[in-house]
This record gives structure tokens, sequence and C-alpha cells, in this order.
């Protein structure tokens, strides 16, 4: 579970990312050009964070519930030790803990995010050797020649790194989830009514509504509760977005076209979940055994679905697509 809070939350981050970066661009805006140099600096070195946030295509919980899965057996003689794959690299983690380091090192400080990317950093830079080593051993099949004695010897090692390497991402991660909610929903309070801006800014905060009310559909809870605002927020998503694409098609015909696309995508799938909740399909398949089970449940292809489909919503905004 912890992976897929981590996984919502990295796409969650990209959103203020985003925000800010879009806001940079048009520094000739009126409200931009009276920004004082403190408003860009903090700006600046948040904007650094979510670039560390976002570096890793996935979470390191997904990563280390991979390795668990399918290499850790290999070493501990409960299946053979073919060709394995290493779920990771060798340079994201050193790569991450860079930006995060400089982000860190940035004016002005930051309490609420400092302190937890300081654990994080030190995390990643405890994990960093015994995941490089492990990494060129499973990949140069050194396994095959010392009979897994090296693998052996580094997995109880990288385990207990990755594992706390989880927990100091999540930390990490939930402090820039909450910054950046404090910021959009200021950012939205404050925007002019009626204005391309305004709804811009309405749509990413119904997006991410959208998504909270279906945190325990995603962790595999359903619904629950949460289907009507599940549904309500994500009906004031889709009107948010509609104004925003009706307000730049005044200046631009060609509108929002790939991003109401996209968008489209996230809302078709958002509507399918609830249909599937109101006719008990998930609850049909989560009651047959085990030999009539599907590869992959109806809701685990909607999770799936919908986390993609949010994720290039969030994708189609960092880029720009109006």
């Amino acid at each position: 579970m912890i992976a897929k809070n981590i996984a919502r939350t990295l796409a969650v981050a990209a959103c203020l990312f985003a925000l800010s970066a879009c806001d940079d661009k048009k520094a000739e805006e009126p409200q931009q050009a009276s920004k004082s140099s403190a408003e860009q600096a903090e700006i600046t070195k948040y904007n650094a964070y979510i670039e560390a946030a976002n570096m890793s295509s996935s979470s390191f919980g997904e990563q280390l519930d991979q390795y668990k899965k399918y290499i850790a057996p290999a070493f501990t003689g409960e299946k053979p030790r073919d060709d394995l794959f290493f779920p990771g690299s060798d340079t994201t983690i050193p790569r991450v803990k860079d930006l995060l380091d400089k982000a860190r090192a940035m004016e002005p400080e930051m309490k609420d995010l400092d302190a937890s990317a300081t654990r994080y950093s030190e995390a990643l830079g405890q994990t960093e050797p015994v995941n490089r080593e492990l990494y060129n051993y499973i990949n140069a099949k050194t396994y095959k020649s010392d009979n897994g004695d090296k693998g052996r010897e580094l997995q109880p090692k990288f385990i207990s790194a990755m594992e706390k390497l989880v927990v100091a991402q999540a930390d990490f991660l939930n402090a820039v989830d909450k910054k950046d909610r404090e910021r959009i929903k200021a950012e939205y309070e404050k925007t002019p009514k009626d204005t391309a801006a305004y709804y811009r800014i309405g749509s990413i905060y119904y997006l991410k509504e959208s998504m909270d009310a279906a945190n325990g559909f995603i962790n595999g809870e359903g619904l629950g509760d949460k289907k009507d605002a599940f549904k309500k927020s994500l009906d004031q998503f889709n009107e948010a977005l509609t104004a925003y694409d009706a307000k730049m098609r005044e200046s631009n015909k060609k509108g929002c076209s790939s991003l109401i696309f996209t968008a489209n995508s996230y809302l078709s799938t958002g509507r399918d979940v609830i249909e599937h909740t109101d006719s008990g399909i998930y609850e049909q398949e989560a009651k047959r055994s085990q030999q009539f089970q599907m590869m992959q449940s109806t809701q685990e292809n909607d999770v799936r679905s919908l986390m993609q489909n949010y994720n290039n919503v969030i994708n189609a905004i960092n880029i720009g697509t109006c």
C-alpha cells in the first residue's frame, strides 16, 4: 500500500510543478510582475524539489516489491536462478540525491520540506552503494559463476536499506503534497474569477480532489462513502476544464484539444469506476475462488487505467498543450 500511495503522491506533486513553471514562463502577466524576489526564490526552490520528486519514474516502494517478488526467492532457494532482471538502475538514486541536495541548499529556508528532504537524501546515500553493487552483480549474471553467494550476502543489506528509503521517500512526498495543496488552494482563491487562469487552476484543484476521493479505491478498498464526492469532483473537473478551453479559444481557435482529449480518458475511466462500483462487479469478482479469478481483475485494470490516465493529464498540464 505504501508503494501505491507514493506513486499517487508523485503524480500529485507534478501538478504544482506545472503551476509554478507556467507562472514563471508568463512573467509578463501583471500578477507575476508584482512578485517579489523572495517569492520567486521560493518558487525556484520549490520547483527544484518537485524536479527531485519527479526524477524517479516509479516509486522505490514499487521497485522493492518487484525485487521481493521476482529476485529475492532466487537467492533464498525458493526459485531457480535463471535470467534475473534488476528492477531499477544504478543511476536513479544518485541523480535524485544530487537534485535533492541542490534544492535543499537553495534559499530561502523551507522548514516544512528541508527536514524531510534531508532524511530522504541520507536514505538515498545509504542505499546507493549496495544498490549499485547488487545491480552490477545481477546484470553481469555473476550469480551464475558464484552460485549466488554474493547475492545472498548483499540481499539483506539491500532490502533493509530500501525499506528505510521507502519510508523516507513517502515522508518527503507527503510533505511536498501538503505544501502543494496549500499553494493550489491559495492560488485558486486569489485568482480573478471567469478568467483562463481561474479555470486552469480550478481544473487542477478539482483533479486533485477527485484523486483524493479515489484513494480508497486505488488502495483496493473501494470507493466506499467517497463515491458521491468522487463523482462530484469529476464533474467539477470537467466543467472547469471545459471553461478553460472555451476561454483559450477566444484567442486561439485550436483551444486545448489535446488536453481535453487526455482529460476525457481520465473522466471516462472514473465514470466506469463508479458504474462498476454500482453494478457490484468488483465484489463479485473478489468472491470468486482463486481458480476462477482472472489474471487481472476488473478492479485492478480500472485502478491501473485510472492512475495512468491521471498521470497523462498531469503530463499534458506540465508540457502546456494549450
